[in-house]
């Protein structure tokens, strides 16, 4: 289809429309008559040879522009199109694999570059800056679906595209999954020369630990990264339960100076071996950092509010009186804490299909949060093996 007699008004009208409410800039070159395709001025987009649409594609993105629909952070549904970011290597999908149309009853679905309803969303809300080289069109590729039928379901929306991704990510052994809207951290404008200098003494001994840690920080899906900040408590703990065991046992055994070599002592040895061996369970390997190296009532302002409201009334006790509360309360809280890690942490490693859901599983709009927490927690477990003789300090 070309521009018209009988459209170039209402691609006008559709373009003016663009502009009054998307942030699309205007063209300084108008719609004529014979034109094969539409230009659209995303702001600050850098790559303007890419910025042209078929008239029928223009045509058809812009039919309901009034009734547009965001879902989540990574589709636009307008009329019968969907457009929902992936997120895939580009290199790779584009020297791998082929051009892919899937179609079924109930479905039409394909792979584009420079989606043009992600673009106009993206514009609108000034998801792009120049500076930090974020593009509201050019940065996406989409999976675009148009739907066959008028009944909808978001659900079995998702399940189909994952499907289609999947077969190309087992056909062309490319990772492929959906994405979402780029963010960026605007930190400052400022550039710092000065230098800082840091010494021996401020420097935290190396260990392994510190590679998951740093890994943990790249890793942009918050579940991911969880799993990556628990690996460190699961690094650390054997060590601190072995610590904490060897100095219970030795008090036991310097106390061999003044009590009897009875069967009630031999026997406190036996609980000592049994409190270690529970220890290096799973489901004790948080409760066992939380208990010999940090201060919780300092980690605690760091959990999700939703935790510490939790908390507060499941252990009865005031956020603010945190500091001031006795060891036994303390004791409850950092296992209340332990047992919400530990089954976060199964939530998440677990196939939802075989796992049973405790009611303690963090939220997956708090890991973010969570995560914050975790941060903090692993810095403290550094510090301590820092601090620790050579005996019991990991490498």
């Amino acid at each position: 289809m070309l521009v018209s007699e009988s459209n170039i008004e209402l691609i006008n009208h559709r373009l003016k429309y663009l502009y009054d409410n998307f942030n699309i800039e205007p063209s300084t070159e108008e719609v004529q008559i014979g034109d094969e395709d539409i230009f659209i001025g995303f702001p600050d987009e850098w790559d303007g040879d890419n910025s042209y649409y078929s008239v029928d594609d223009f045509l058809r993105y812009t039919g309901d522009l009034e009734n547009i629909q965001v879902i989540y952070n990574h589709s636009v549904i307008v009329g019968d199109t969907r457009q929902t970011i992936i997120s895939v290597d580009e290199y790779y999908y584009e020297h791998l694999v082929p051009d892919l149309k899937f179609d079924t009853e109930k479905y039409c679905l394909k792979i584009v570059n420079n989606p043009f309803l992600i673009g106009i969303i993206a514009s609108q809300y000034e998801i792009y800056n120049e500076d930090f080289g974020i593009f509201p069109c050019s940065d996406y590729k989409a999976v675009e679906l148009t739907y066959k039928k008028k009944e909808r379901c978001e659900e079995d929306d998702i399940e189909f595209i994952k499907t289609c991704l999947y077969h190309i990510a087992s056909k062309y052994n490319v990772p492929i999954s959906i994405g979402e809207f780029r963010s960026w951290n605007d930190i400052t404008d400022e550039e710092n020369d000065d230098i800082t200098i840091v010494s021996s003494s401020e420097l935290i001994p190396y260990c392994k630990a510190m590679d998951y840690y740093m890994e943990g920080l790249s890793i942009e899906k918050e579940d991911i990264k969880y799993l990556h900040f628990y690996k460190i408590i699961e690094y650390f703990s054997p060590i601190v339960s072995k610590k904490a065991s060897y100095e219970q046992l030795n008090k036991r055994l310097d106390a061999l100076q003044v009590v009897e070599r009875d069967s009630e002592y031999l026997e406190s040895i036996f609980k000592l071996t049994k409190q270690y061996e529970v220890s290096l369970k799973d489901k004790e390997l948080a409760n066992t950092v939380l208990n010999e190296c940090v201060d919780i009532a300092l980690l605690f302002k760091f959990l999700p509010d939703k935790i510490q409201k939790t908390l507060s009334k499941s252990c009865h006790f005031e956020v603010k009186n945190i500091a001031s509360l006795g060891s036994s309360t303390i004791e409850v809280i950092k296992k209340e804490i332990a047992d919400i890690l530990y089954a976060t942490r199964n939530s998440i490693v677990h196939a939802k299909s075989n796992y049973t859901v405790t009611g303690k599983e963090c939220s997956e709009e708090d890991l973010e949060q969570l995560n914050e927490f975790m941060i903090n927690l692993c810095e403290c477990l550094f510090v301590w093996n820092g601090r620790q003789s050579k005996e019991y300090q990991l490498k």
